[in-house]
């Protein structure tokens, strides 16, 4: 929009007028615009414009999801370093290494997990509102590798999908947990009858 409004004036003014439209228009901001082309130009064509002014929205936030259009539970305001700290302490049997990087960048929008796998792989999770995605093949590190799109821009609900995704080991792990707990059960059954 600028550079049309630009080309417009560039084709009505003297470059005197355009110099002083421009440095007026990136230091005041463009609320001034009609004030300043009425200084920048004396001639009466184009001191009256025809624009409307703008009028301020007031953007409500909705209280349902975005997705699905649900009302957002009480763990709704979790954020996302507690999803990932509850993360690794959830998945930290079954993978090798599991930490939240203190070396790339953490915000309240994003950050990044270090994760060894139990074959020896290294990966760099990253978590934003999307999801979780591998960001790299090496820890600490945020470039993915261009010949592997496929796993590098896909964006999972869970940590636990992803590991399922990138490590046979992980999935061997977490059905023999599951199992173990099943005859963990099956034995207090045994015992209480």
């Amino acid at each position: 929009m600028y550079l049309f409004l630009f080309i417009f004036i560039l084709s009505f003014c003297s470059q005197q007028s355009i110099i002083f439209f421009a440095a007026s228009v990136f230091t005041r901001g463009c609320s001034n615009f009609r004030r300043t082309m009425t200084q920048a130009n004396k001639d009466s064509s184009l001191s009256e414009t025809t624009t409307p002014p703008t009028t301020p929205v007031n953007v409500k936030k909705s209280n349902h999801c975005d997705t699905c259009g649900c009302e957002p539970s009480k763990f709704s305001n979790a954020t996302l370093e507690d999803e990932a700290n509850n993360a690794v302490r959830e998945h930290a049997y079954a993978v090798k290494t599991i930490a939240v990087s203190e070396m790339l960048p953490r915000t309240p929008q994003l950050l990044f997990i270090n994760v060894t796998t139990t074959e020896n792989h290294t990966h760099c999770i990253e978590l934003t509102a999307k999801g979780w995605r591998v960001a790299s093949n090496r820890n600490d590190c945020m470039n993915g590798d261009f010949r592997q799109l496929q796993i590098h821009t896909k964006y999972f609900d869970s940590l636990h999908s992803l590991l399922q995704e990138i490590s046979p080991s992980f999935r061997k792990k977490f059905f023999g947990s599951i199992v173990d707990k099943l005859e963990d059960v099956k034995k207090e059954r045994n015992e209480s009858e």
